[in-house]
């Protein structure tokens, strides 16, 4: 099989990383000068604590982190099987080259570039773990020091300072689950490198748009900021 490692495909590589680290860093510089999903989340995220330490007991804020720390847990686990997929994708990547190669508009490859296709998409699903299971870390964090203030009658000095540390690791798991759930979104449109390089380059750049436009434009944002009543 010849092999057809051509510049386009270093081209939406190269374009998909420039978008991937691109966005996040253009996220966190945009997200300085208006509101955006994570802005707008994290004063909240302070209120909560703050009423934490007016109830006097604290199922409701237990409850609460359990929903979150289960979303984390469940993507953990998906990512897991996905990575599952592709070792064993990975081990089968000649057979596999014939079967995209009958897929429509599907770009004729070679089993070297199939291979750094499929480490490509481990890379990604790799990092997507690493950031929803230190989001969990995190949140279980966050449990702890909640278990950790005083009841409503005995606060302290240091119960204030404790819950405003407990918001501040919430804010840190809110963004790594996050960035955990951006990479999700950018490995569908690296599916596409294995068909055609244009199609990764398109579907990089319509992900990208989307990102942003949920980001900083969506109705849900509006709402969250008062726009939308």
């Amino acid at each position: 099989m010849r092999m057809t490692y051509s510049h386009l495909d270093l081209l939406a590589l190269g374009f998909f990383l420039l978008c991937w680290f691109g966005y996040a860093w253009f996220a966190g510089r945009h997200a300085a000068d208006r509101p955006s999903l994570v802005t707008v989340m994290n004063p909240l995220r302070d209120r909560w604590f703050e009423q934490t330490l007016t109830r006097e007991n604290r199922i409701v804020d237990s409850a609460l982190l359990s929903n979150l720390m289960n979303s984390a847990t469940f993507f953990s686990s998906t990512t897991l099987l996905a990575l599952g997929g592709l070792l064993a994708l990975f081990g089968s990547v000649e057979k596999s080259a014939e079967i995209i190669e009958n897929l429509p508009f599907a770009q004729r490859t070679s089993q070297q570039l199939l291979e750094a296709k499929v480490i490509t998409m481990i890379l990604l699903f790799v990092y997507a773990l690493i950031k929803f299971t230190w989001s969990v870390r995190q949140f279980n964090f966050v449990t702890i020091v909640i278990g950790s203030i005083a009841p409503r009658d005995e606060l302290t000095a240091d119960d204030r300072l404790y819950a405003r540390r407990a918001a501040g690791i919430l804010k840190l798991a809110g963004e790594n689950f996050s960035q955990g759930l951006r990479a999700y979104y950018f490995s569908v449109a690296l599916l596409l490198w294995f068909v055609q390089p244009w199609f990764f380059i398109a579907a990089t750049a319509l992900v990208t748009i989307m990102l942003y436009r949920m980001e900083f434009h969506s109705r849900t944002l509006a709402v969250l900021c008062g726009d939308g009543e």
